[in-house]
C-alpha cells in the first residue's frame, strides 16, 4: 500500500484565524503554514475573522511538508477538490527521475504504527472476507463466509470477528488467531448488521424484514432475546457502557433506542431522511446519525434522547466513525469520492478528504491515527493518515467490499 504524491488526496480545511490590528490578514499560524507550503503573500488566501483563534486541523506533523491545501473556511465545501498546489520538498526528500518524491514513508511516531493491525473486509459479491496485513500491505487470506455478507464487527478483545450474511440468514464467526471459521450460526433470516456488547457476551443482529433485533449469546449462538424495533431496522451500535444499543430505521426516519438488559425499546427519535450509519461518542453522551437522503448528520443527545443539532453535509452521507478521543467524526459519502471530517467540538465540517473512489464502510485503527475506507467500486480499501491527511495508499481486496473492521492482533 504505497504512498502517492500529493494531489492524489486533497483536504479542504476550515482553519480559524484571528483578527489583526488592521482588521484583516492571516493569523500567525496561517502565515507559517502558507510559508511552509511555498505560498507567497500574493497567493495567500484572505482570512476570515473569528472571535478566538482555533487550532489548525489537522495539526502540522513534525518534520513533514503539510499534506493538505488550505483555503478560506466555509460552512461546507463547494463539492470539488481545491486546485493542486505544488509544495516544496523537505531536505530529506529527493528527486526521482523528472519528478520529486514529495512524500516519504510516514514516520510511525507521526502516523501511528500499523504493526500488528489487520483489516477484515467484507467482500459482498465474492462471499468472503479479505484479511489484510496493514503493516505488510498485503492480503494474507480470503475466508469464505455465507451468501451476501453485509456488515462486520469484532469482539472487544479482538479475538473474534462476526459477519452478517444477509442472503442465507447466518452469522459467520471468525477466529482471529487462526483466520478460520470457528462457527456458523443460522436462524437469523435477512441479517443486516451486527454489533457486540461491550462485555463480549452478546451479539445484536438486525433483521429489517422482520423488524426486530435478535440478541445472540456469543458463547454458542443461541437466542437470548428478540426486540421488536420496527420494520426496516438496519444499522446498530452499542454504547461503551452496555446500557444502550441504537439502531436506525431508514424508511421511518428514526433512531431506535434499546435497553438490552430489559430487551425493550425505550425511545424513538425522529432524526431525518433515510438514516443509515451511526456512531456513539466514546463517552456515550451523543449518537451521530448519517441521514442519506437528508444530506445531514443528526446529533442525538442521549441524556434525553432528543436531536441537539443537525449538521448539513454533502449529498449521500452513508457511514460514520468517531475518533477514540471524541474530537472528530468521519463520514463517508456515496458520491464525490469524499469523506467529510466533522469537528465535534464546533459541530461543523472541518474539512473533506477526497479519495480515489467513493468510500462506503469506514474503520479507524485502535489509536485513531489511521482511517481506512472500503471502496466497493474499485474492489479496494484506501488508507489515510488521520493526523496529517497524507494518502497512505490502497490495497486490492475481493469483489464489492462493503464494510471492514480493524483488529490489533497480539
Amino acid at each position: 500500500m504505497g504512498q502517492r504524491p500529493i494531489g492524489a488526496l486533497a483536504l479542504v480545511l476550515a482553519i480559524a484565524t484571528g483578527c489583526t490590528a488592521g482588521g484583516a490578514g492571516l493569523s500567525a499560524d496561517s502565515a507559517v503554514l502558507s510559508a511552509a507550503m511555498g505560498r507567497g503573500s500574493a497567493g495567500a488566501v484572505a482570512a476570515q475573522a473569528s472571535p478566538t483563534a482555533e487550532p489548525q486541523f489537522p495539526p502540522p506533523a513534525p518534520n513533514q511538508t503539510p499534506g493538505p491545501n488550505v483555503v478560506a473556511p466555509s460552512p461546507m465545501d463547494e463539492g470539488r477538490p481545491p486546485p493542486t498546489v505544488q509544495m516544496a520538498p523537505s531536505p530529506s526528500q529527493v528527486a526521482t527521475g523528472t519528478e520529486q518524491q514529495l512524500i516519504q514513508p510516514v514516520n510511525p511516531t507521526i502516523a501511528g504504527s500499523a504493526a500488528g493491525l489487520f483489516a477484515y473486509v467484507v467482500d459482498r459479491a465474492s462471499n468472503d472476507v479479505s484479511v489484510v496485513d496493514l503493516a505488510g500491505n498485503q492480503v494474507l487470506s480470503k475466508i469464505p463466509v455465507g451468501r451476501g455478507p453485509t456488515e462486520i464487527t469484532a469482539a472487544p478483545d479482538g479475538s473474534r470477528v462476526y459477519v452478517a450474511n444477509q442472503e442465507d440468514g447466518s452469522i459467520s464467526v471468525i477466529e482471529v488467531a487462526t483466520n478460520q471459521i470457528a462457527a456458523t450460526w443460522s436462524g437469523v433470516p435477512g441479517a443486516r448488521d451486527v454489533a457486540v456488547a461491550p462485555d463480549g457476551s452478546a451479539l445484536y443482529v438486525t433483521r429489517p424484514a422482520a423488524g426486530e433485533v435478535v440478541i445472540l449469546n456469543t458463547s454458542d449462538g443461541s437466542v437470548r432475546g428478540r426486540i421488536a424495533a420496527g420494520s426496516g431496522v438496519a444499522f446498530i451500535e452499542a454504547s461503551r457502557d452496555g446500557r444502550r444499543a441504537y439502531a436506525t430505521r431508514p424508511e421511518a426516519g428514526e433512531l431506535v433506542v434499546i435497553d438490552p438488559a430489559a430487551q425493550q425499546v425505550v425511545a424513538r427519535v425522529a432524526v431525518g431522511e433515510q438514516p443509515e450509519g451511526l456512531a456513539v461518542s466514546p463517552d456515550g453522551s451523543a449518537v451521530y446519525v448519517a441521514n442519506r437522503a437528508g444530506s445531514s448528520v443528526a446529533v442525538v443527545r442521549t441524556a434525553d434522547n432528543t436531536v441537539a443539532n443537525t449538521i448539513q453535509v454533502p449529498p449521500q452521507p452513508l457511514r460514520v466513525v468517531v475518533g477514540a478521543d471524541g474530537s472528530f467524526a468521519y463520514v463517508s459519502h456515496g458520491e464525490g469520492s469524499r469523506i467529510s471530517v466533522i469537528d465535534l467540538g464546533r459541530q461543523a465540517i472541518a474539512g473533506t478528504l477526497f479519495l480515489d473512489n467513493d468510500p462506503l464502510g469506514l474503520a479507524l485503527s485502535p489509536d485513531g491515527t489511521r482511517l481506512y475506507a472500503a471502496q466497493r467500486g474499485a474492489n479496494s480499501i484506501q488508507a489515510v493518515d488521520a493526523a496529517t491527511s497524507f494518502d497512505l495508499g490502497t490495497v486490492a481486496v475481493g469483489s464489492s467490499p462493503d464494510a471492514l473492521v480493524v483488529v490489533a492482533r497480539r
